[in-house]
């Protein structure tokens, strides 16, 4: 779901030898059921399209860090032409977006999208306790435990100023 100009850093930061689909609205995320309803945010996910458009591998993960691991990536490309973009052809598609809508001069965060953002923010906490050992962790875990007091702390005000504007 991030925006063509995230993509295109990490396509030079990468150097990746293929386009990346940037799908921002979540369309495409949405129509695969890679969507967390629950949290309003993308399943951690690997989709490989091949030139047709056909997925020839998809890999839903269970939280933020949990990717396949490098031989079973590289087994889902195996088969496919060789992804290299031709110099007419741009690193990073867009899908179902209107492209006046992303970009360095993209106005500021609204009030309805702070509050799916800290929801997100809250997941990845929460995902991140389940992989820590409490007992060997402990610094961790504790320092895990104030960001979710922030968290929440913020999604408190968030809500408070949400209800505060529908009054108004």
């Amino acid at each position: 779901m991030d925006p063509p100009p995230n993509n295109l850093k990490m396509v030079d930061k990468l150097l990746l030898p293929f386009p990346l689909l940037s799908d921002p609205r979540g369309e495409l995320i949405k129509l695969l059921g890679l969507w967390n309803e629950e949290e309003s945010v993308a399943v951690p996910s690997i989709v490989v399209v091949d030139k047709s458009g056909i997925i020839r591998y998809m890999y839903a993960g269970e939280d933020f860090a949990d990717r396949p691991g490098d031989e079973e990536l590289l087994d889902g490309l195996d088969g496919l032409e060789d992804g290299r973009p031709t110099p007419e052809e741009p690193e990073v598609r867009v899908v179902g977006l209107d492209t006046e809508s992303v970009g360095p001069d993209k106005p500021a965060q609204t009030l309805e999208k702070l509050v799916p953002y800290y929801r997100g923010v809250n997941f990845t906490t929460i995902a991140l306790k389940k992989r820590f050992d409490a007992r060997r962790n402990k610094d961790a875990f504790r320092e895990t435990d104030e960001y979710q007091k922030m968290i929440r702390h913020y999604q408190r005000s968030l809500d408070e100023t949400a209800k505060l504007h529908e009054e108004a």
